[in-house]
């Protein structure tokens, strides 16, 4: 009788780990979540602790380095020597997320016998000429990359002098399940307040790169007629400079801002449109929650939304920055409720079939199998 296959061990690295539904975070807890334990044993190194860890712990067992600081000989030398001991623990195969511990890990494990795999997930904000200085060295021992969309890939191909063949698209995976939350009371009032309105929402923290000024400029071109939509902004931020647009272009009736919240699936159930407007993006949940929440999605087109939304089909794209067409857009769903249900019933469709969690976890181990793979030379 053939003797059993112990599970292979993979190290999971981020220089830190806060809070399980923050975006890269969120996606790397539900990956080790998902993992068949019987093929994979998962392990977590971080560079720093934090309280959400020192209270909760975390699915799998996790190490702390302790040093932080990229250019510290001290890091360098901590992580050197956690490596030698994850290898003679078996380790053969590292996945590491967010900017720093990439930099610093694929050399120090691939001299130690470990292969390493770097996630990237954004359209290359972070790049400075001192980071693409040390990624075309540090690179070299990359074995592969994973991003979260075909945009990405190409970023980070032409960024940090990756081979496309060894950089991999998986999209974010996200629960299929359903959810019964009732609806929030602050938003359960605002529907009573105005029952003919149609209310249509951003998810996206206050800040410039996310350009929430054009959705209320966008309110604001259709608030003269028949449209009754209203702005529904959920998000940590300064208010201040977008109240104040909001009132002098006389919608501030019309825009509510409900800060961050915990309970944003809840809040998507009270919409009629998913909207985002942001100028950079690799892969946006915002989007992919709405189209889960049923929603018709605008979107700009920019970065992975055109990935993830079919102009016409599942939403609308629009040129980022063009609030006329923004706006048009958003007319055309506040005047017809069939487009809106047609709209809103294949984005939760396309949902569902493309960014399920078990796709992307099986993805993943797919990747993970051909490189731990006896007489793999990655």
């Amino acid at each position: 009788m053939p003797q059993q296959e112990l599970p292979k061990p993979i190290l999971f690295v981020i220089d830190h780990f806060r809070n399980p539904n923050a975006g890269t975070e969120g996606q790397m807890f539900n990956l080790i979540n998902g993992l068949d334990r019987s093929r994979y044993e998962p392990t977590l190194l971080v560079f720093r602790d934090s309280e959400y860890l020192q209270k909760n712990g975390f699915p799998c067992e996790y190490h702390v380095l302790g040093s932080t600081r990229l250019f510290s000989p001290s890091t360098w030398t901590e992580l050197w020597k956690m490596a030698r001991k994850f290898r003679a623990s078996g380790v053969r195969l590292a996945h590491v997320f967010f900017n720093d511990p990439s930099v610093i890990c694929p050399p120090v494990f691939r001299l130690n016998g470990i292969k390493t795999i770097i996630s990237r997930r954004d359209m290359g904000y972070w790049y400075t000429p001192v980071y693409r200085s040390m990624l075309a060295v540090t690179g070299r021992f990359v074995s592969a990359a994973i991003t979260n969309s075909e945009a990405v890939r190409q970023i980070t191909a032409s960024s940090e002098w990756l081979d496309l063949s060894r950089i991999h698209v998986i999209y974010n995976g996200y629960s299929g399940r359903e959810t019964n939350h009732e609806l929030p009371a602050d938003l359960a009032e605002l529907r009573r307040k105005h029952p003919d309105a149609l209310f249509a929402g951003l998810v996206a923290n206050i800040r410039p790169i996310k350009r929430l000024e054009d959705a209320i400029g966008a309110v604001g071109q259709l608030r003269s007629g028949n449209h009754d939509l209203h702005l529904i902004l959920i998000g940590d931020g300064d208010q201040t400079n977008l109240r104040l647009l909001a009132s002098e272009l006389g919608v501030a009736e019309k825009v509510h801002f409900l800060g961050p919240r915990v309970d944003v699936k809840a809040c998507l159930k009270a919409l009629d449109i998913g909207l985002l407007c942001s100028e950079s993006e690799g892969f946006s949940n915002a989007i992919v929650e709405y189209m889960q929440a049923g929603l018709p999605v605008v979107c700009s087109r920019v970065g992975g939304n055109p990935e993830a939304v079919e102009d016409g089909e599942t939403g609308f794209l629009y040129p980022c920055g063009d609030v006329e067409v923004l706006a048009n857009h958003l007319r055309m769903l506040s005047d017809n409720s069939e487009l809106r249900q047609r709209i809103g019933d294949n984005a939760l469709i396309s949902a569902r079939e493309r960014f399920s969690m078990e796709a992307m976890v099986a993805r993943h181990q797919d990747i993970y199998e051909k490189l731990t793979h006896p007489g793999s030379t990655s």
